[in-house]
């Protein structure tokens, strides 16, 4: 880590004066409208303690006796718009207390005007801070989402749930084929952003481009203004805003960039950031652990992270560089771990908008100043670059998995029957595994190193064509021929030789020759 020179706090504070004229993107705003309605839930003992509610807030109190109703109740919304469900009554609320001893809802970000107490705690505070959501209130729409290069599904086949797995306030549910966020319980977690594969949803303030944007100015312009006094690479940070201030008093001499989220910053960024010139970059996660050890960042959210960070860390090995470059701290004492990035010429591409475009910008130009990149290396499983291989002798080429797959990585010849992968496209979301009738196909998380290898089609599979055997036009494949005839193999409709050859026959022969044959009723 740095030294707090005089040099480099300049260097610093110039950086941060650039920065300061950046303007980006506006987002649109999610609003709450609440009268005051609230829900209380909790037994006799707990209704007592919590006495009378501030005169502006009207409550409907749902009393239980033993244990608490956790199964038979059900709380949906958010603010402003909560209906809590219990015996088959609704009730709309648009604040939820609930005092029962343990949560009735478990997620890590718990919807905004809902909130919890112990039966035993001073409810005081939690009475004033309920009496001041009455009103109409505002907040970013944190996030953007583009449902034509979601990888959820097509078709009805089930794909990539990494943003609902790791969404720590439920807001995300499944549409068959696409994605639903709710946005009013979204509270921009943004670990949606870091682990969605293709882009497809993306943090919304700021956008990834204004955060690209953010971080070059304040690393370039950093090394601009410290390099006639010898000052080296900066450390860049991203904390909490909650965080900043430790983390500068910890760290004086680092780029502190303070975002909503931690989690919302992924590797398009990290690798971005030290292509650019950071000597290592680091995500500072320092609340005061919970009973569970889990720190700030809720748990499904941290699960996320630490998977791209260790897939990060092992593209990072792979190419000749540190892993330690790259660090999640969640106690100061570790920082010891962390590594420097050795010289090269720095990166001057600009920022882009893709985020697979913006990784892969960065990991090539890192590839190309390394002497030790290796030409591909495995990653952890549920990683979001991979490869795919196919069982030659179950695979029939009938090009479904073509149809399905949602980045174009699965591609058919033109005239040969053939199928290929462009592997820089693979999200490995499983769509073609689930599409595969002959379950032919298998993903396997890795990385090629080397860009042209990684961007050029490679033959999974290729096959003679059969043609017709009336005209000779070739229009399958043999096995496809086959196994469509071990199929329907008995069939009352396959009955005789005839009826047989025009599974043989181009579809125009085939319609020809039912109109010929004395024995086809239509």
């Amino acid at each position: 880590m740095s030294f707090a020179s005089a040099s480099n706090i300049e260097a610093r504070d110039i950086a941060y004066a650039a920065i300061e004229k950046l303007k980006p993107e506006a987002t649109s705003v999610v609003e709450y409208q609440s009268r005051g309605q609230v829900v209380v839930i909790g037994d006799a003992q707990a209704l007592k303690n919590l006495g009378e509610l501030p005169k502006n807030l009207n409550k409907e109190v749902l009393e239980y006796k033993g244990q608490p109703p956790k199964s038979d109740i059900s709380i949906e919304g958010a603010l402003g718009q909560f209906v809590v469900t219990i015996a088959e009554q609704e009730i709309k609320a648009d604040l939820v207390l609930d005092l029962t001893p343990e949560p009735l809802l478990s997620m890590g970000l718990k919807p905004p005007g809902y909130f919890t107490a112990n039966p035993n705690d001073n409810f005081q505070p939690i009475k004033d801070e309920l009496a001041e959501l009455v009103g109409t209130f505002e907040k970013p729409k944190y996030f953007d989402y583009d449902p034509s290069i979601c990888a959820h599904g097509r078709s009805g086949k089930p794909g990539c749930t990494r943003c609902i797995d790791a969404c720590p306030a439920e807001a995300i549910t499944s549409l068959i084929d696409t994605i639903k966020v709710d946005a009013s319980r979204c509270q921009g977690g943004g670990v949606c952003a870091t682990v969605c594969p293709s882009g497809a949803i993306t943090y919304g303030y700021p956008k990834p481009k204004d955060l690209l944007t953010h971080v070059r100015t304040l690393i370039l312009t950093y090394l601009k203004a410290g390099l006639p006094n010898g000052v080296s690479k900066p450390d860049l940070v991203f904390v909490s805003e909650e965080e900043q201030t430790r983390a500068e008093h910890i760290l004086p001499a680092a780029l502190v960039i303070a975002v909503e989220e931690v989690a919302s910053v992924g590797p398009d960024i990290w690798l971005s950031a030290l292509a650019w010139g950071a000597k290592s970059v680091c995500m500072f996660d320092l609340g005061d652990a919970d009973d569970s050890g889990n720190n700030r960042i809720p748990k499904s959210s941290r699960n996320a992270l630490d998977l791209h960070l260790e897939m990060t860390q092992s593209i990072l090995t792979a190419a000749g560089y540190p892993a330690g470059a790259l660090l999640v701290v969640t106690d100061p004492s570790e920082l010891i771990t962390s590594k420097a990035m050795p010289e090269f010429d720095l990166a001057t591409h600009a920022p882009i908008t893709g985020k697979r475009q913006a990784f892969y910008m960065a990991l090539d130009h890192l590839v190309a100043k390394s002497e030790d990149a290796k030409a591909s290396t495995t990653l952890p499983e549920g990683s979001i670059f991979g490869d795919v291989s196919v069982d030659k002798e179950s695979c029939t080429l009938c090009m479904a998995c073509v149809s399905a797959c949602p980045a174009n990585a699965l591609q058919a010849g033109n005239e040969k029957p053939m199928l290929s992968l462009v592997e820089a496209n693979c999200l490995q979301c499983g769509v073609c595994v689930n599409t595969c009738p002959e379950s032919a196909m298998t993903l396997s998380p890795r990385i090629l190193l080397d860009f042209e290898v990684r961007k050029k089609p490679r033959m999974l599979n290729e096959e003679e064509p059969f043609c017709c055997i009336s005209c000779g036009k070739p229009f399958a494949t043999k096995s496809g021929i086959t196994t469509i005839l071990e199929k329907l193999s008995g069939h009352s409709m396959f009955a005789d030789d005839r009826s047989k050859n025009r599974l043989k026959m181009c579809e125009d022969c085939r319609v020809r020759d039912m109109m010929e044959d004395p024995d086809v009723d239509f």
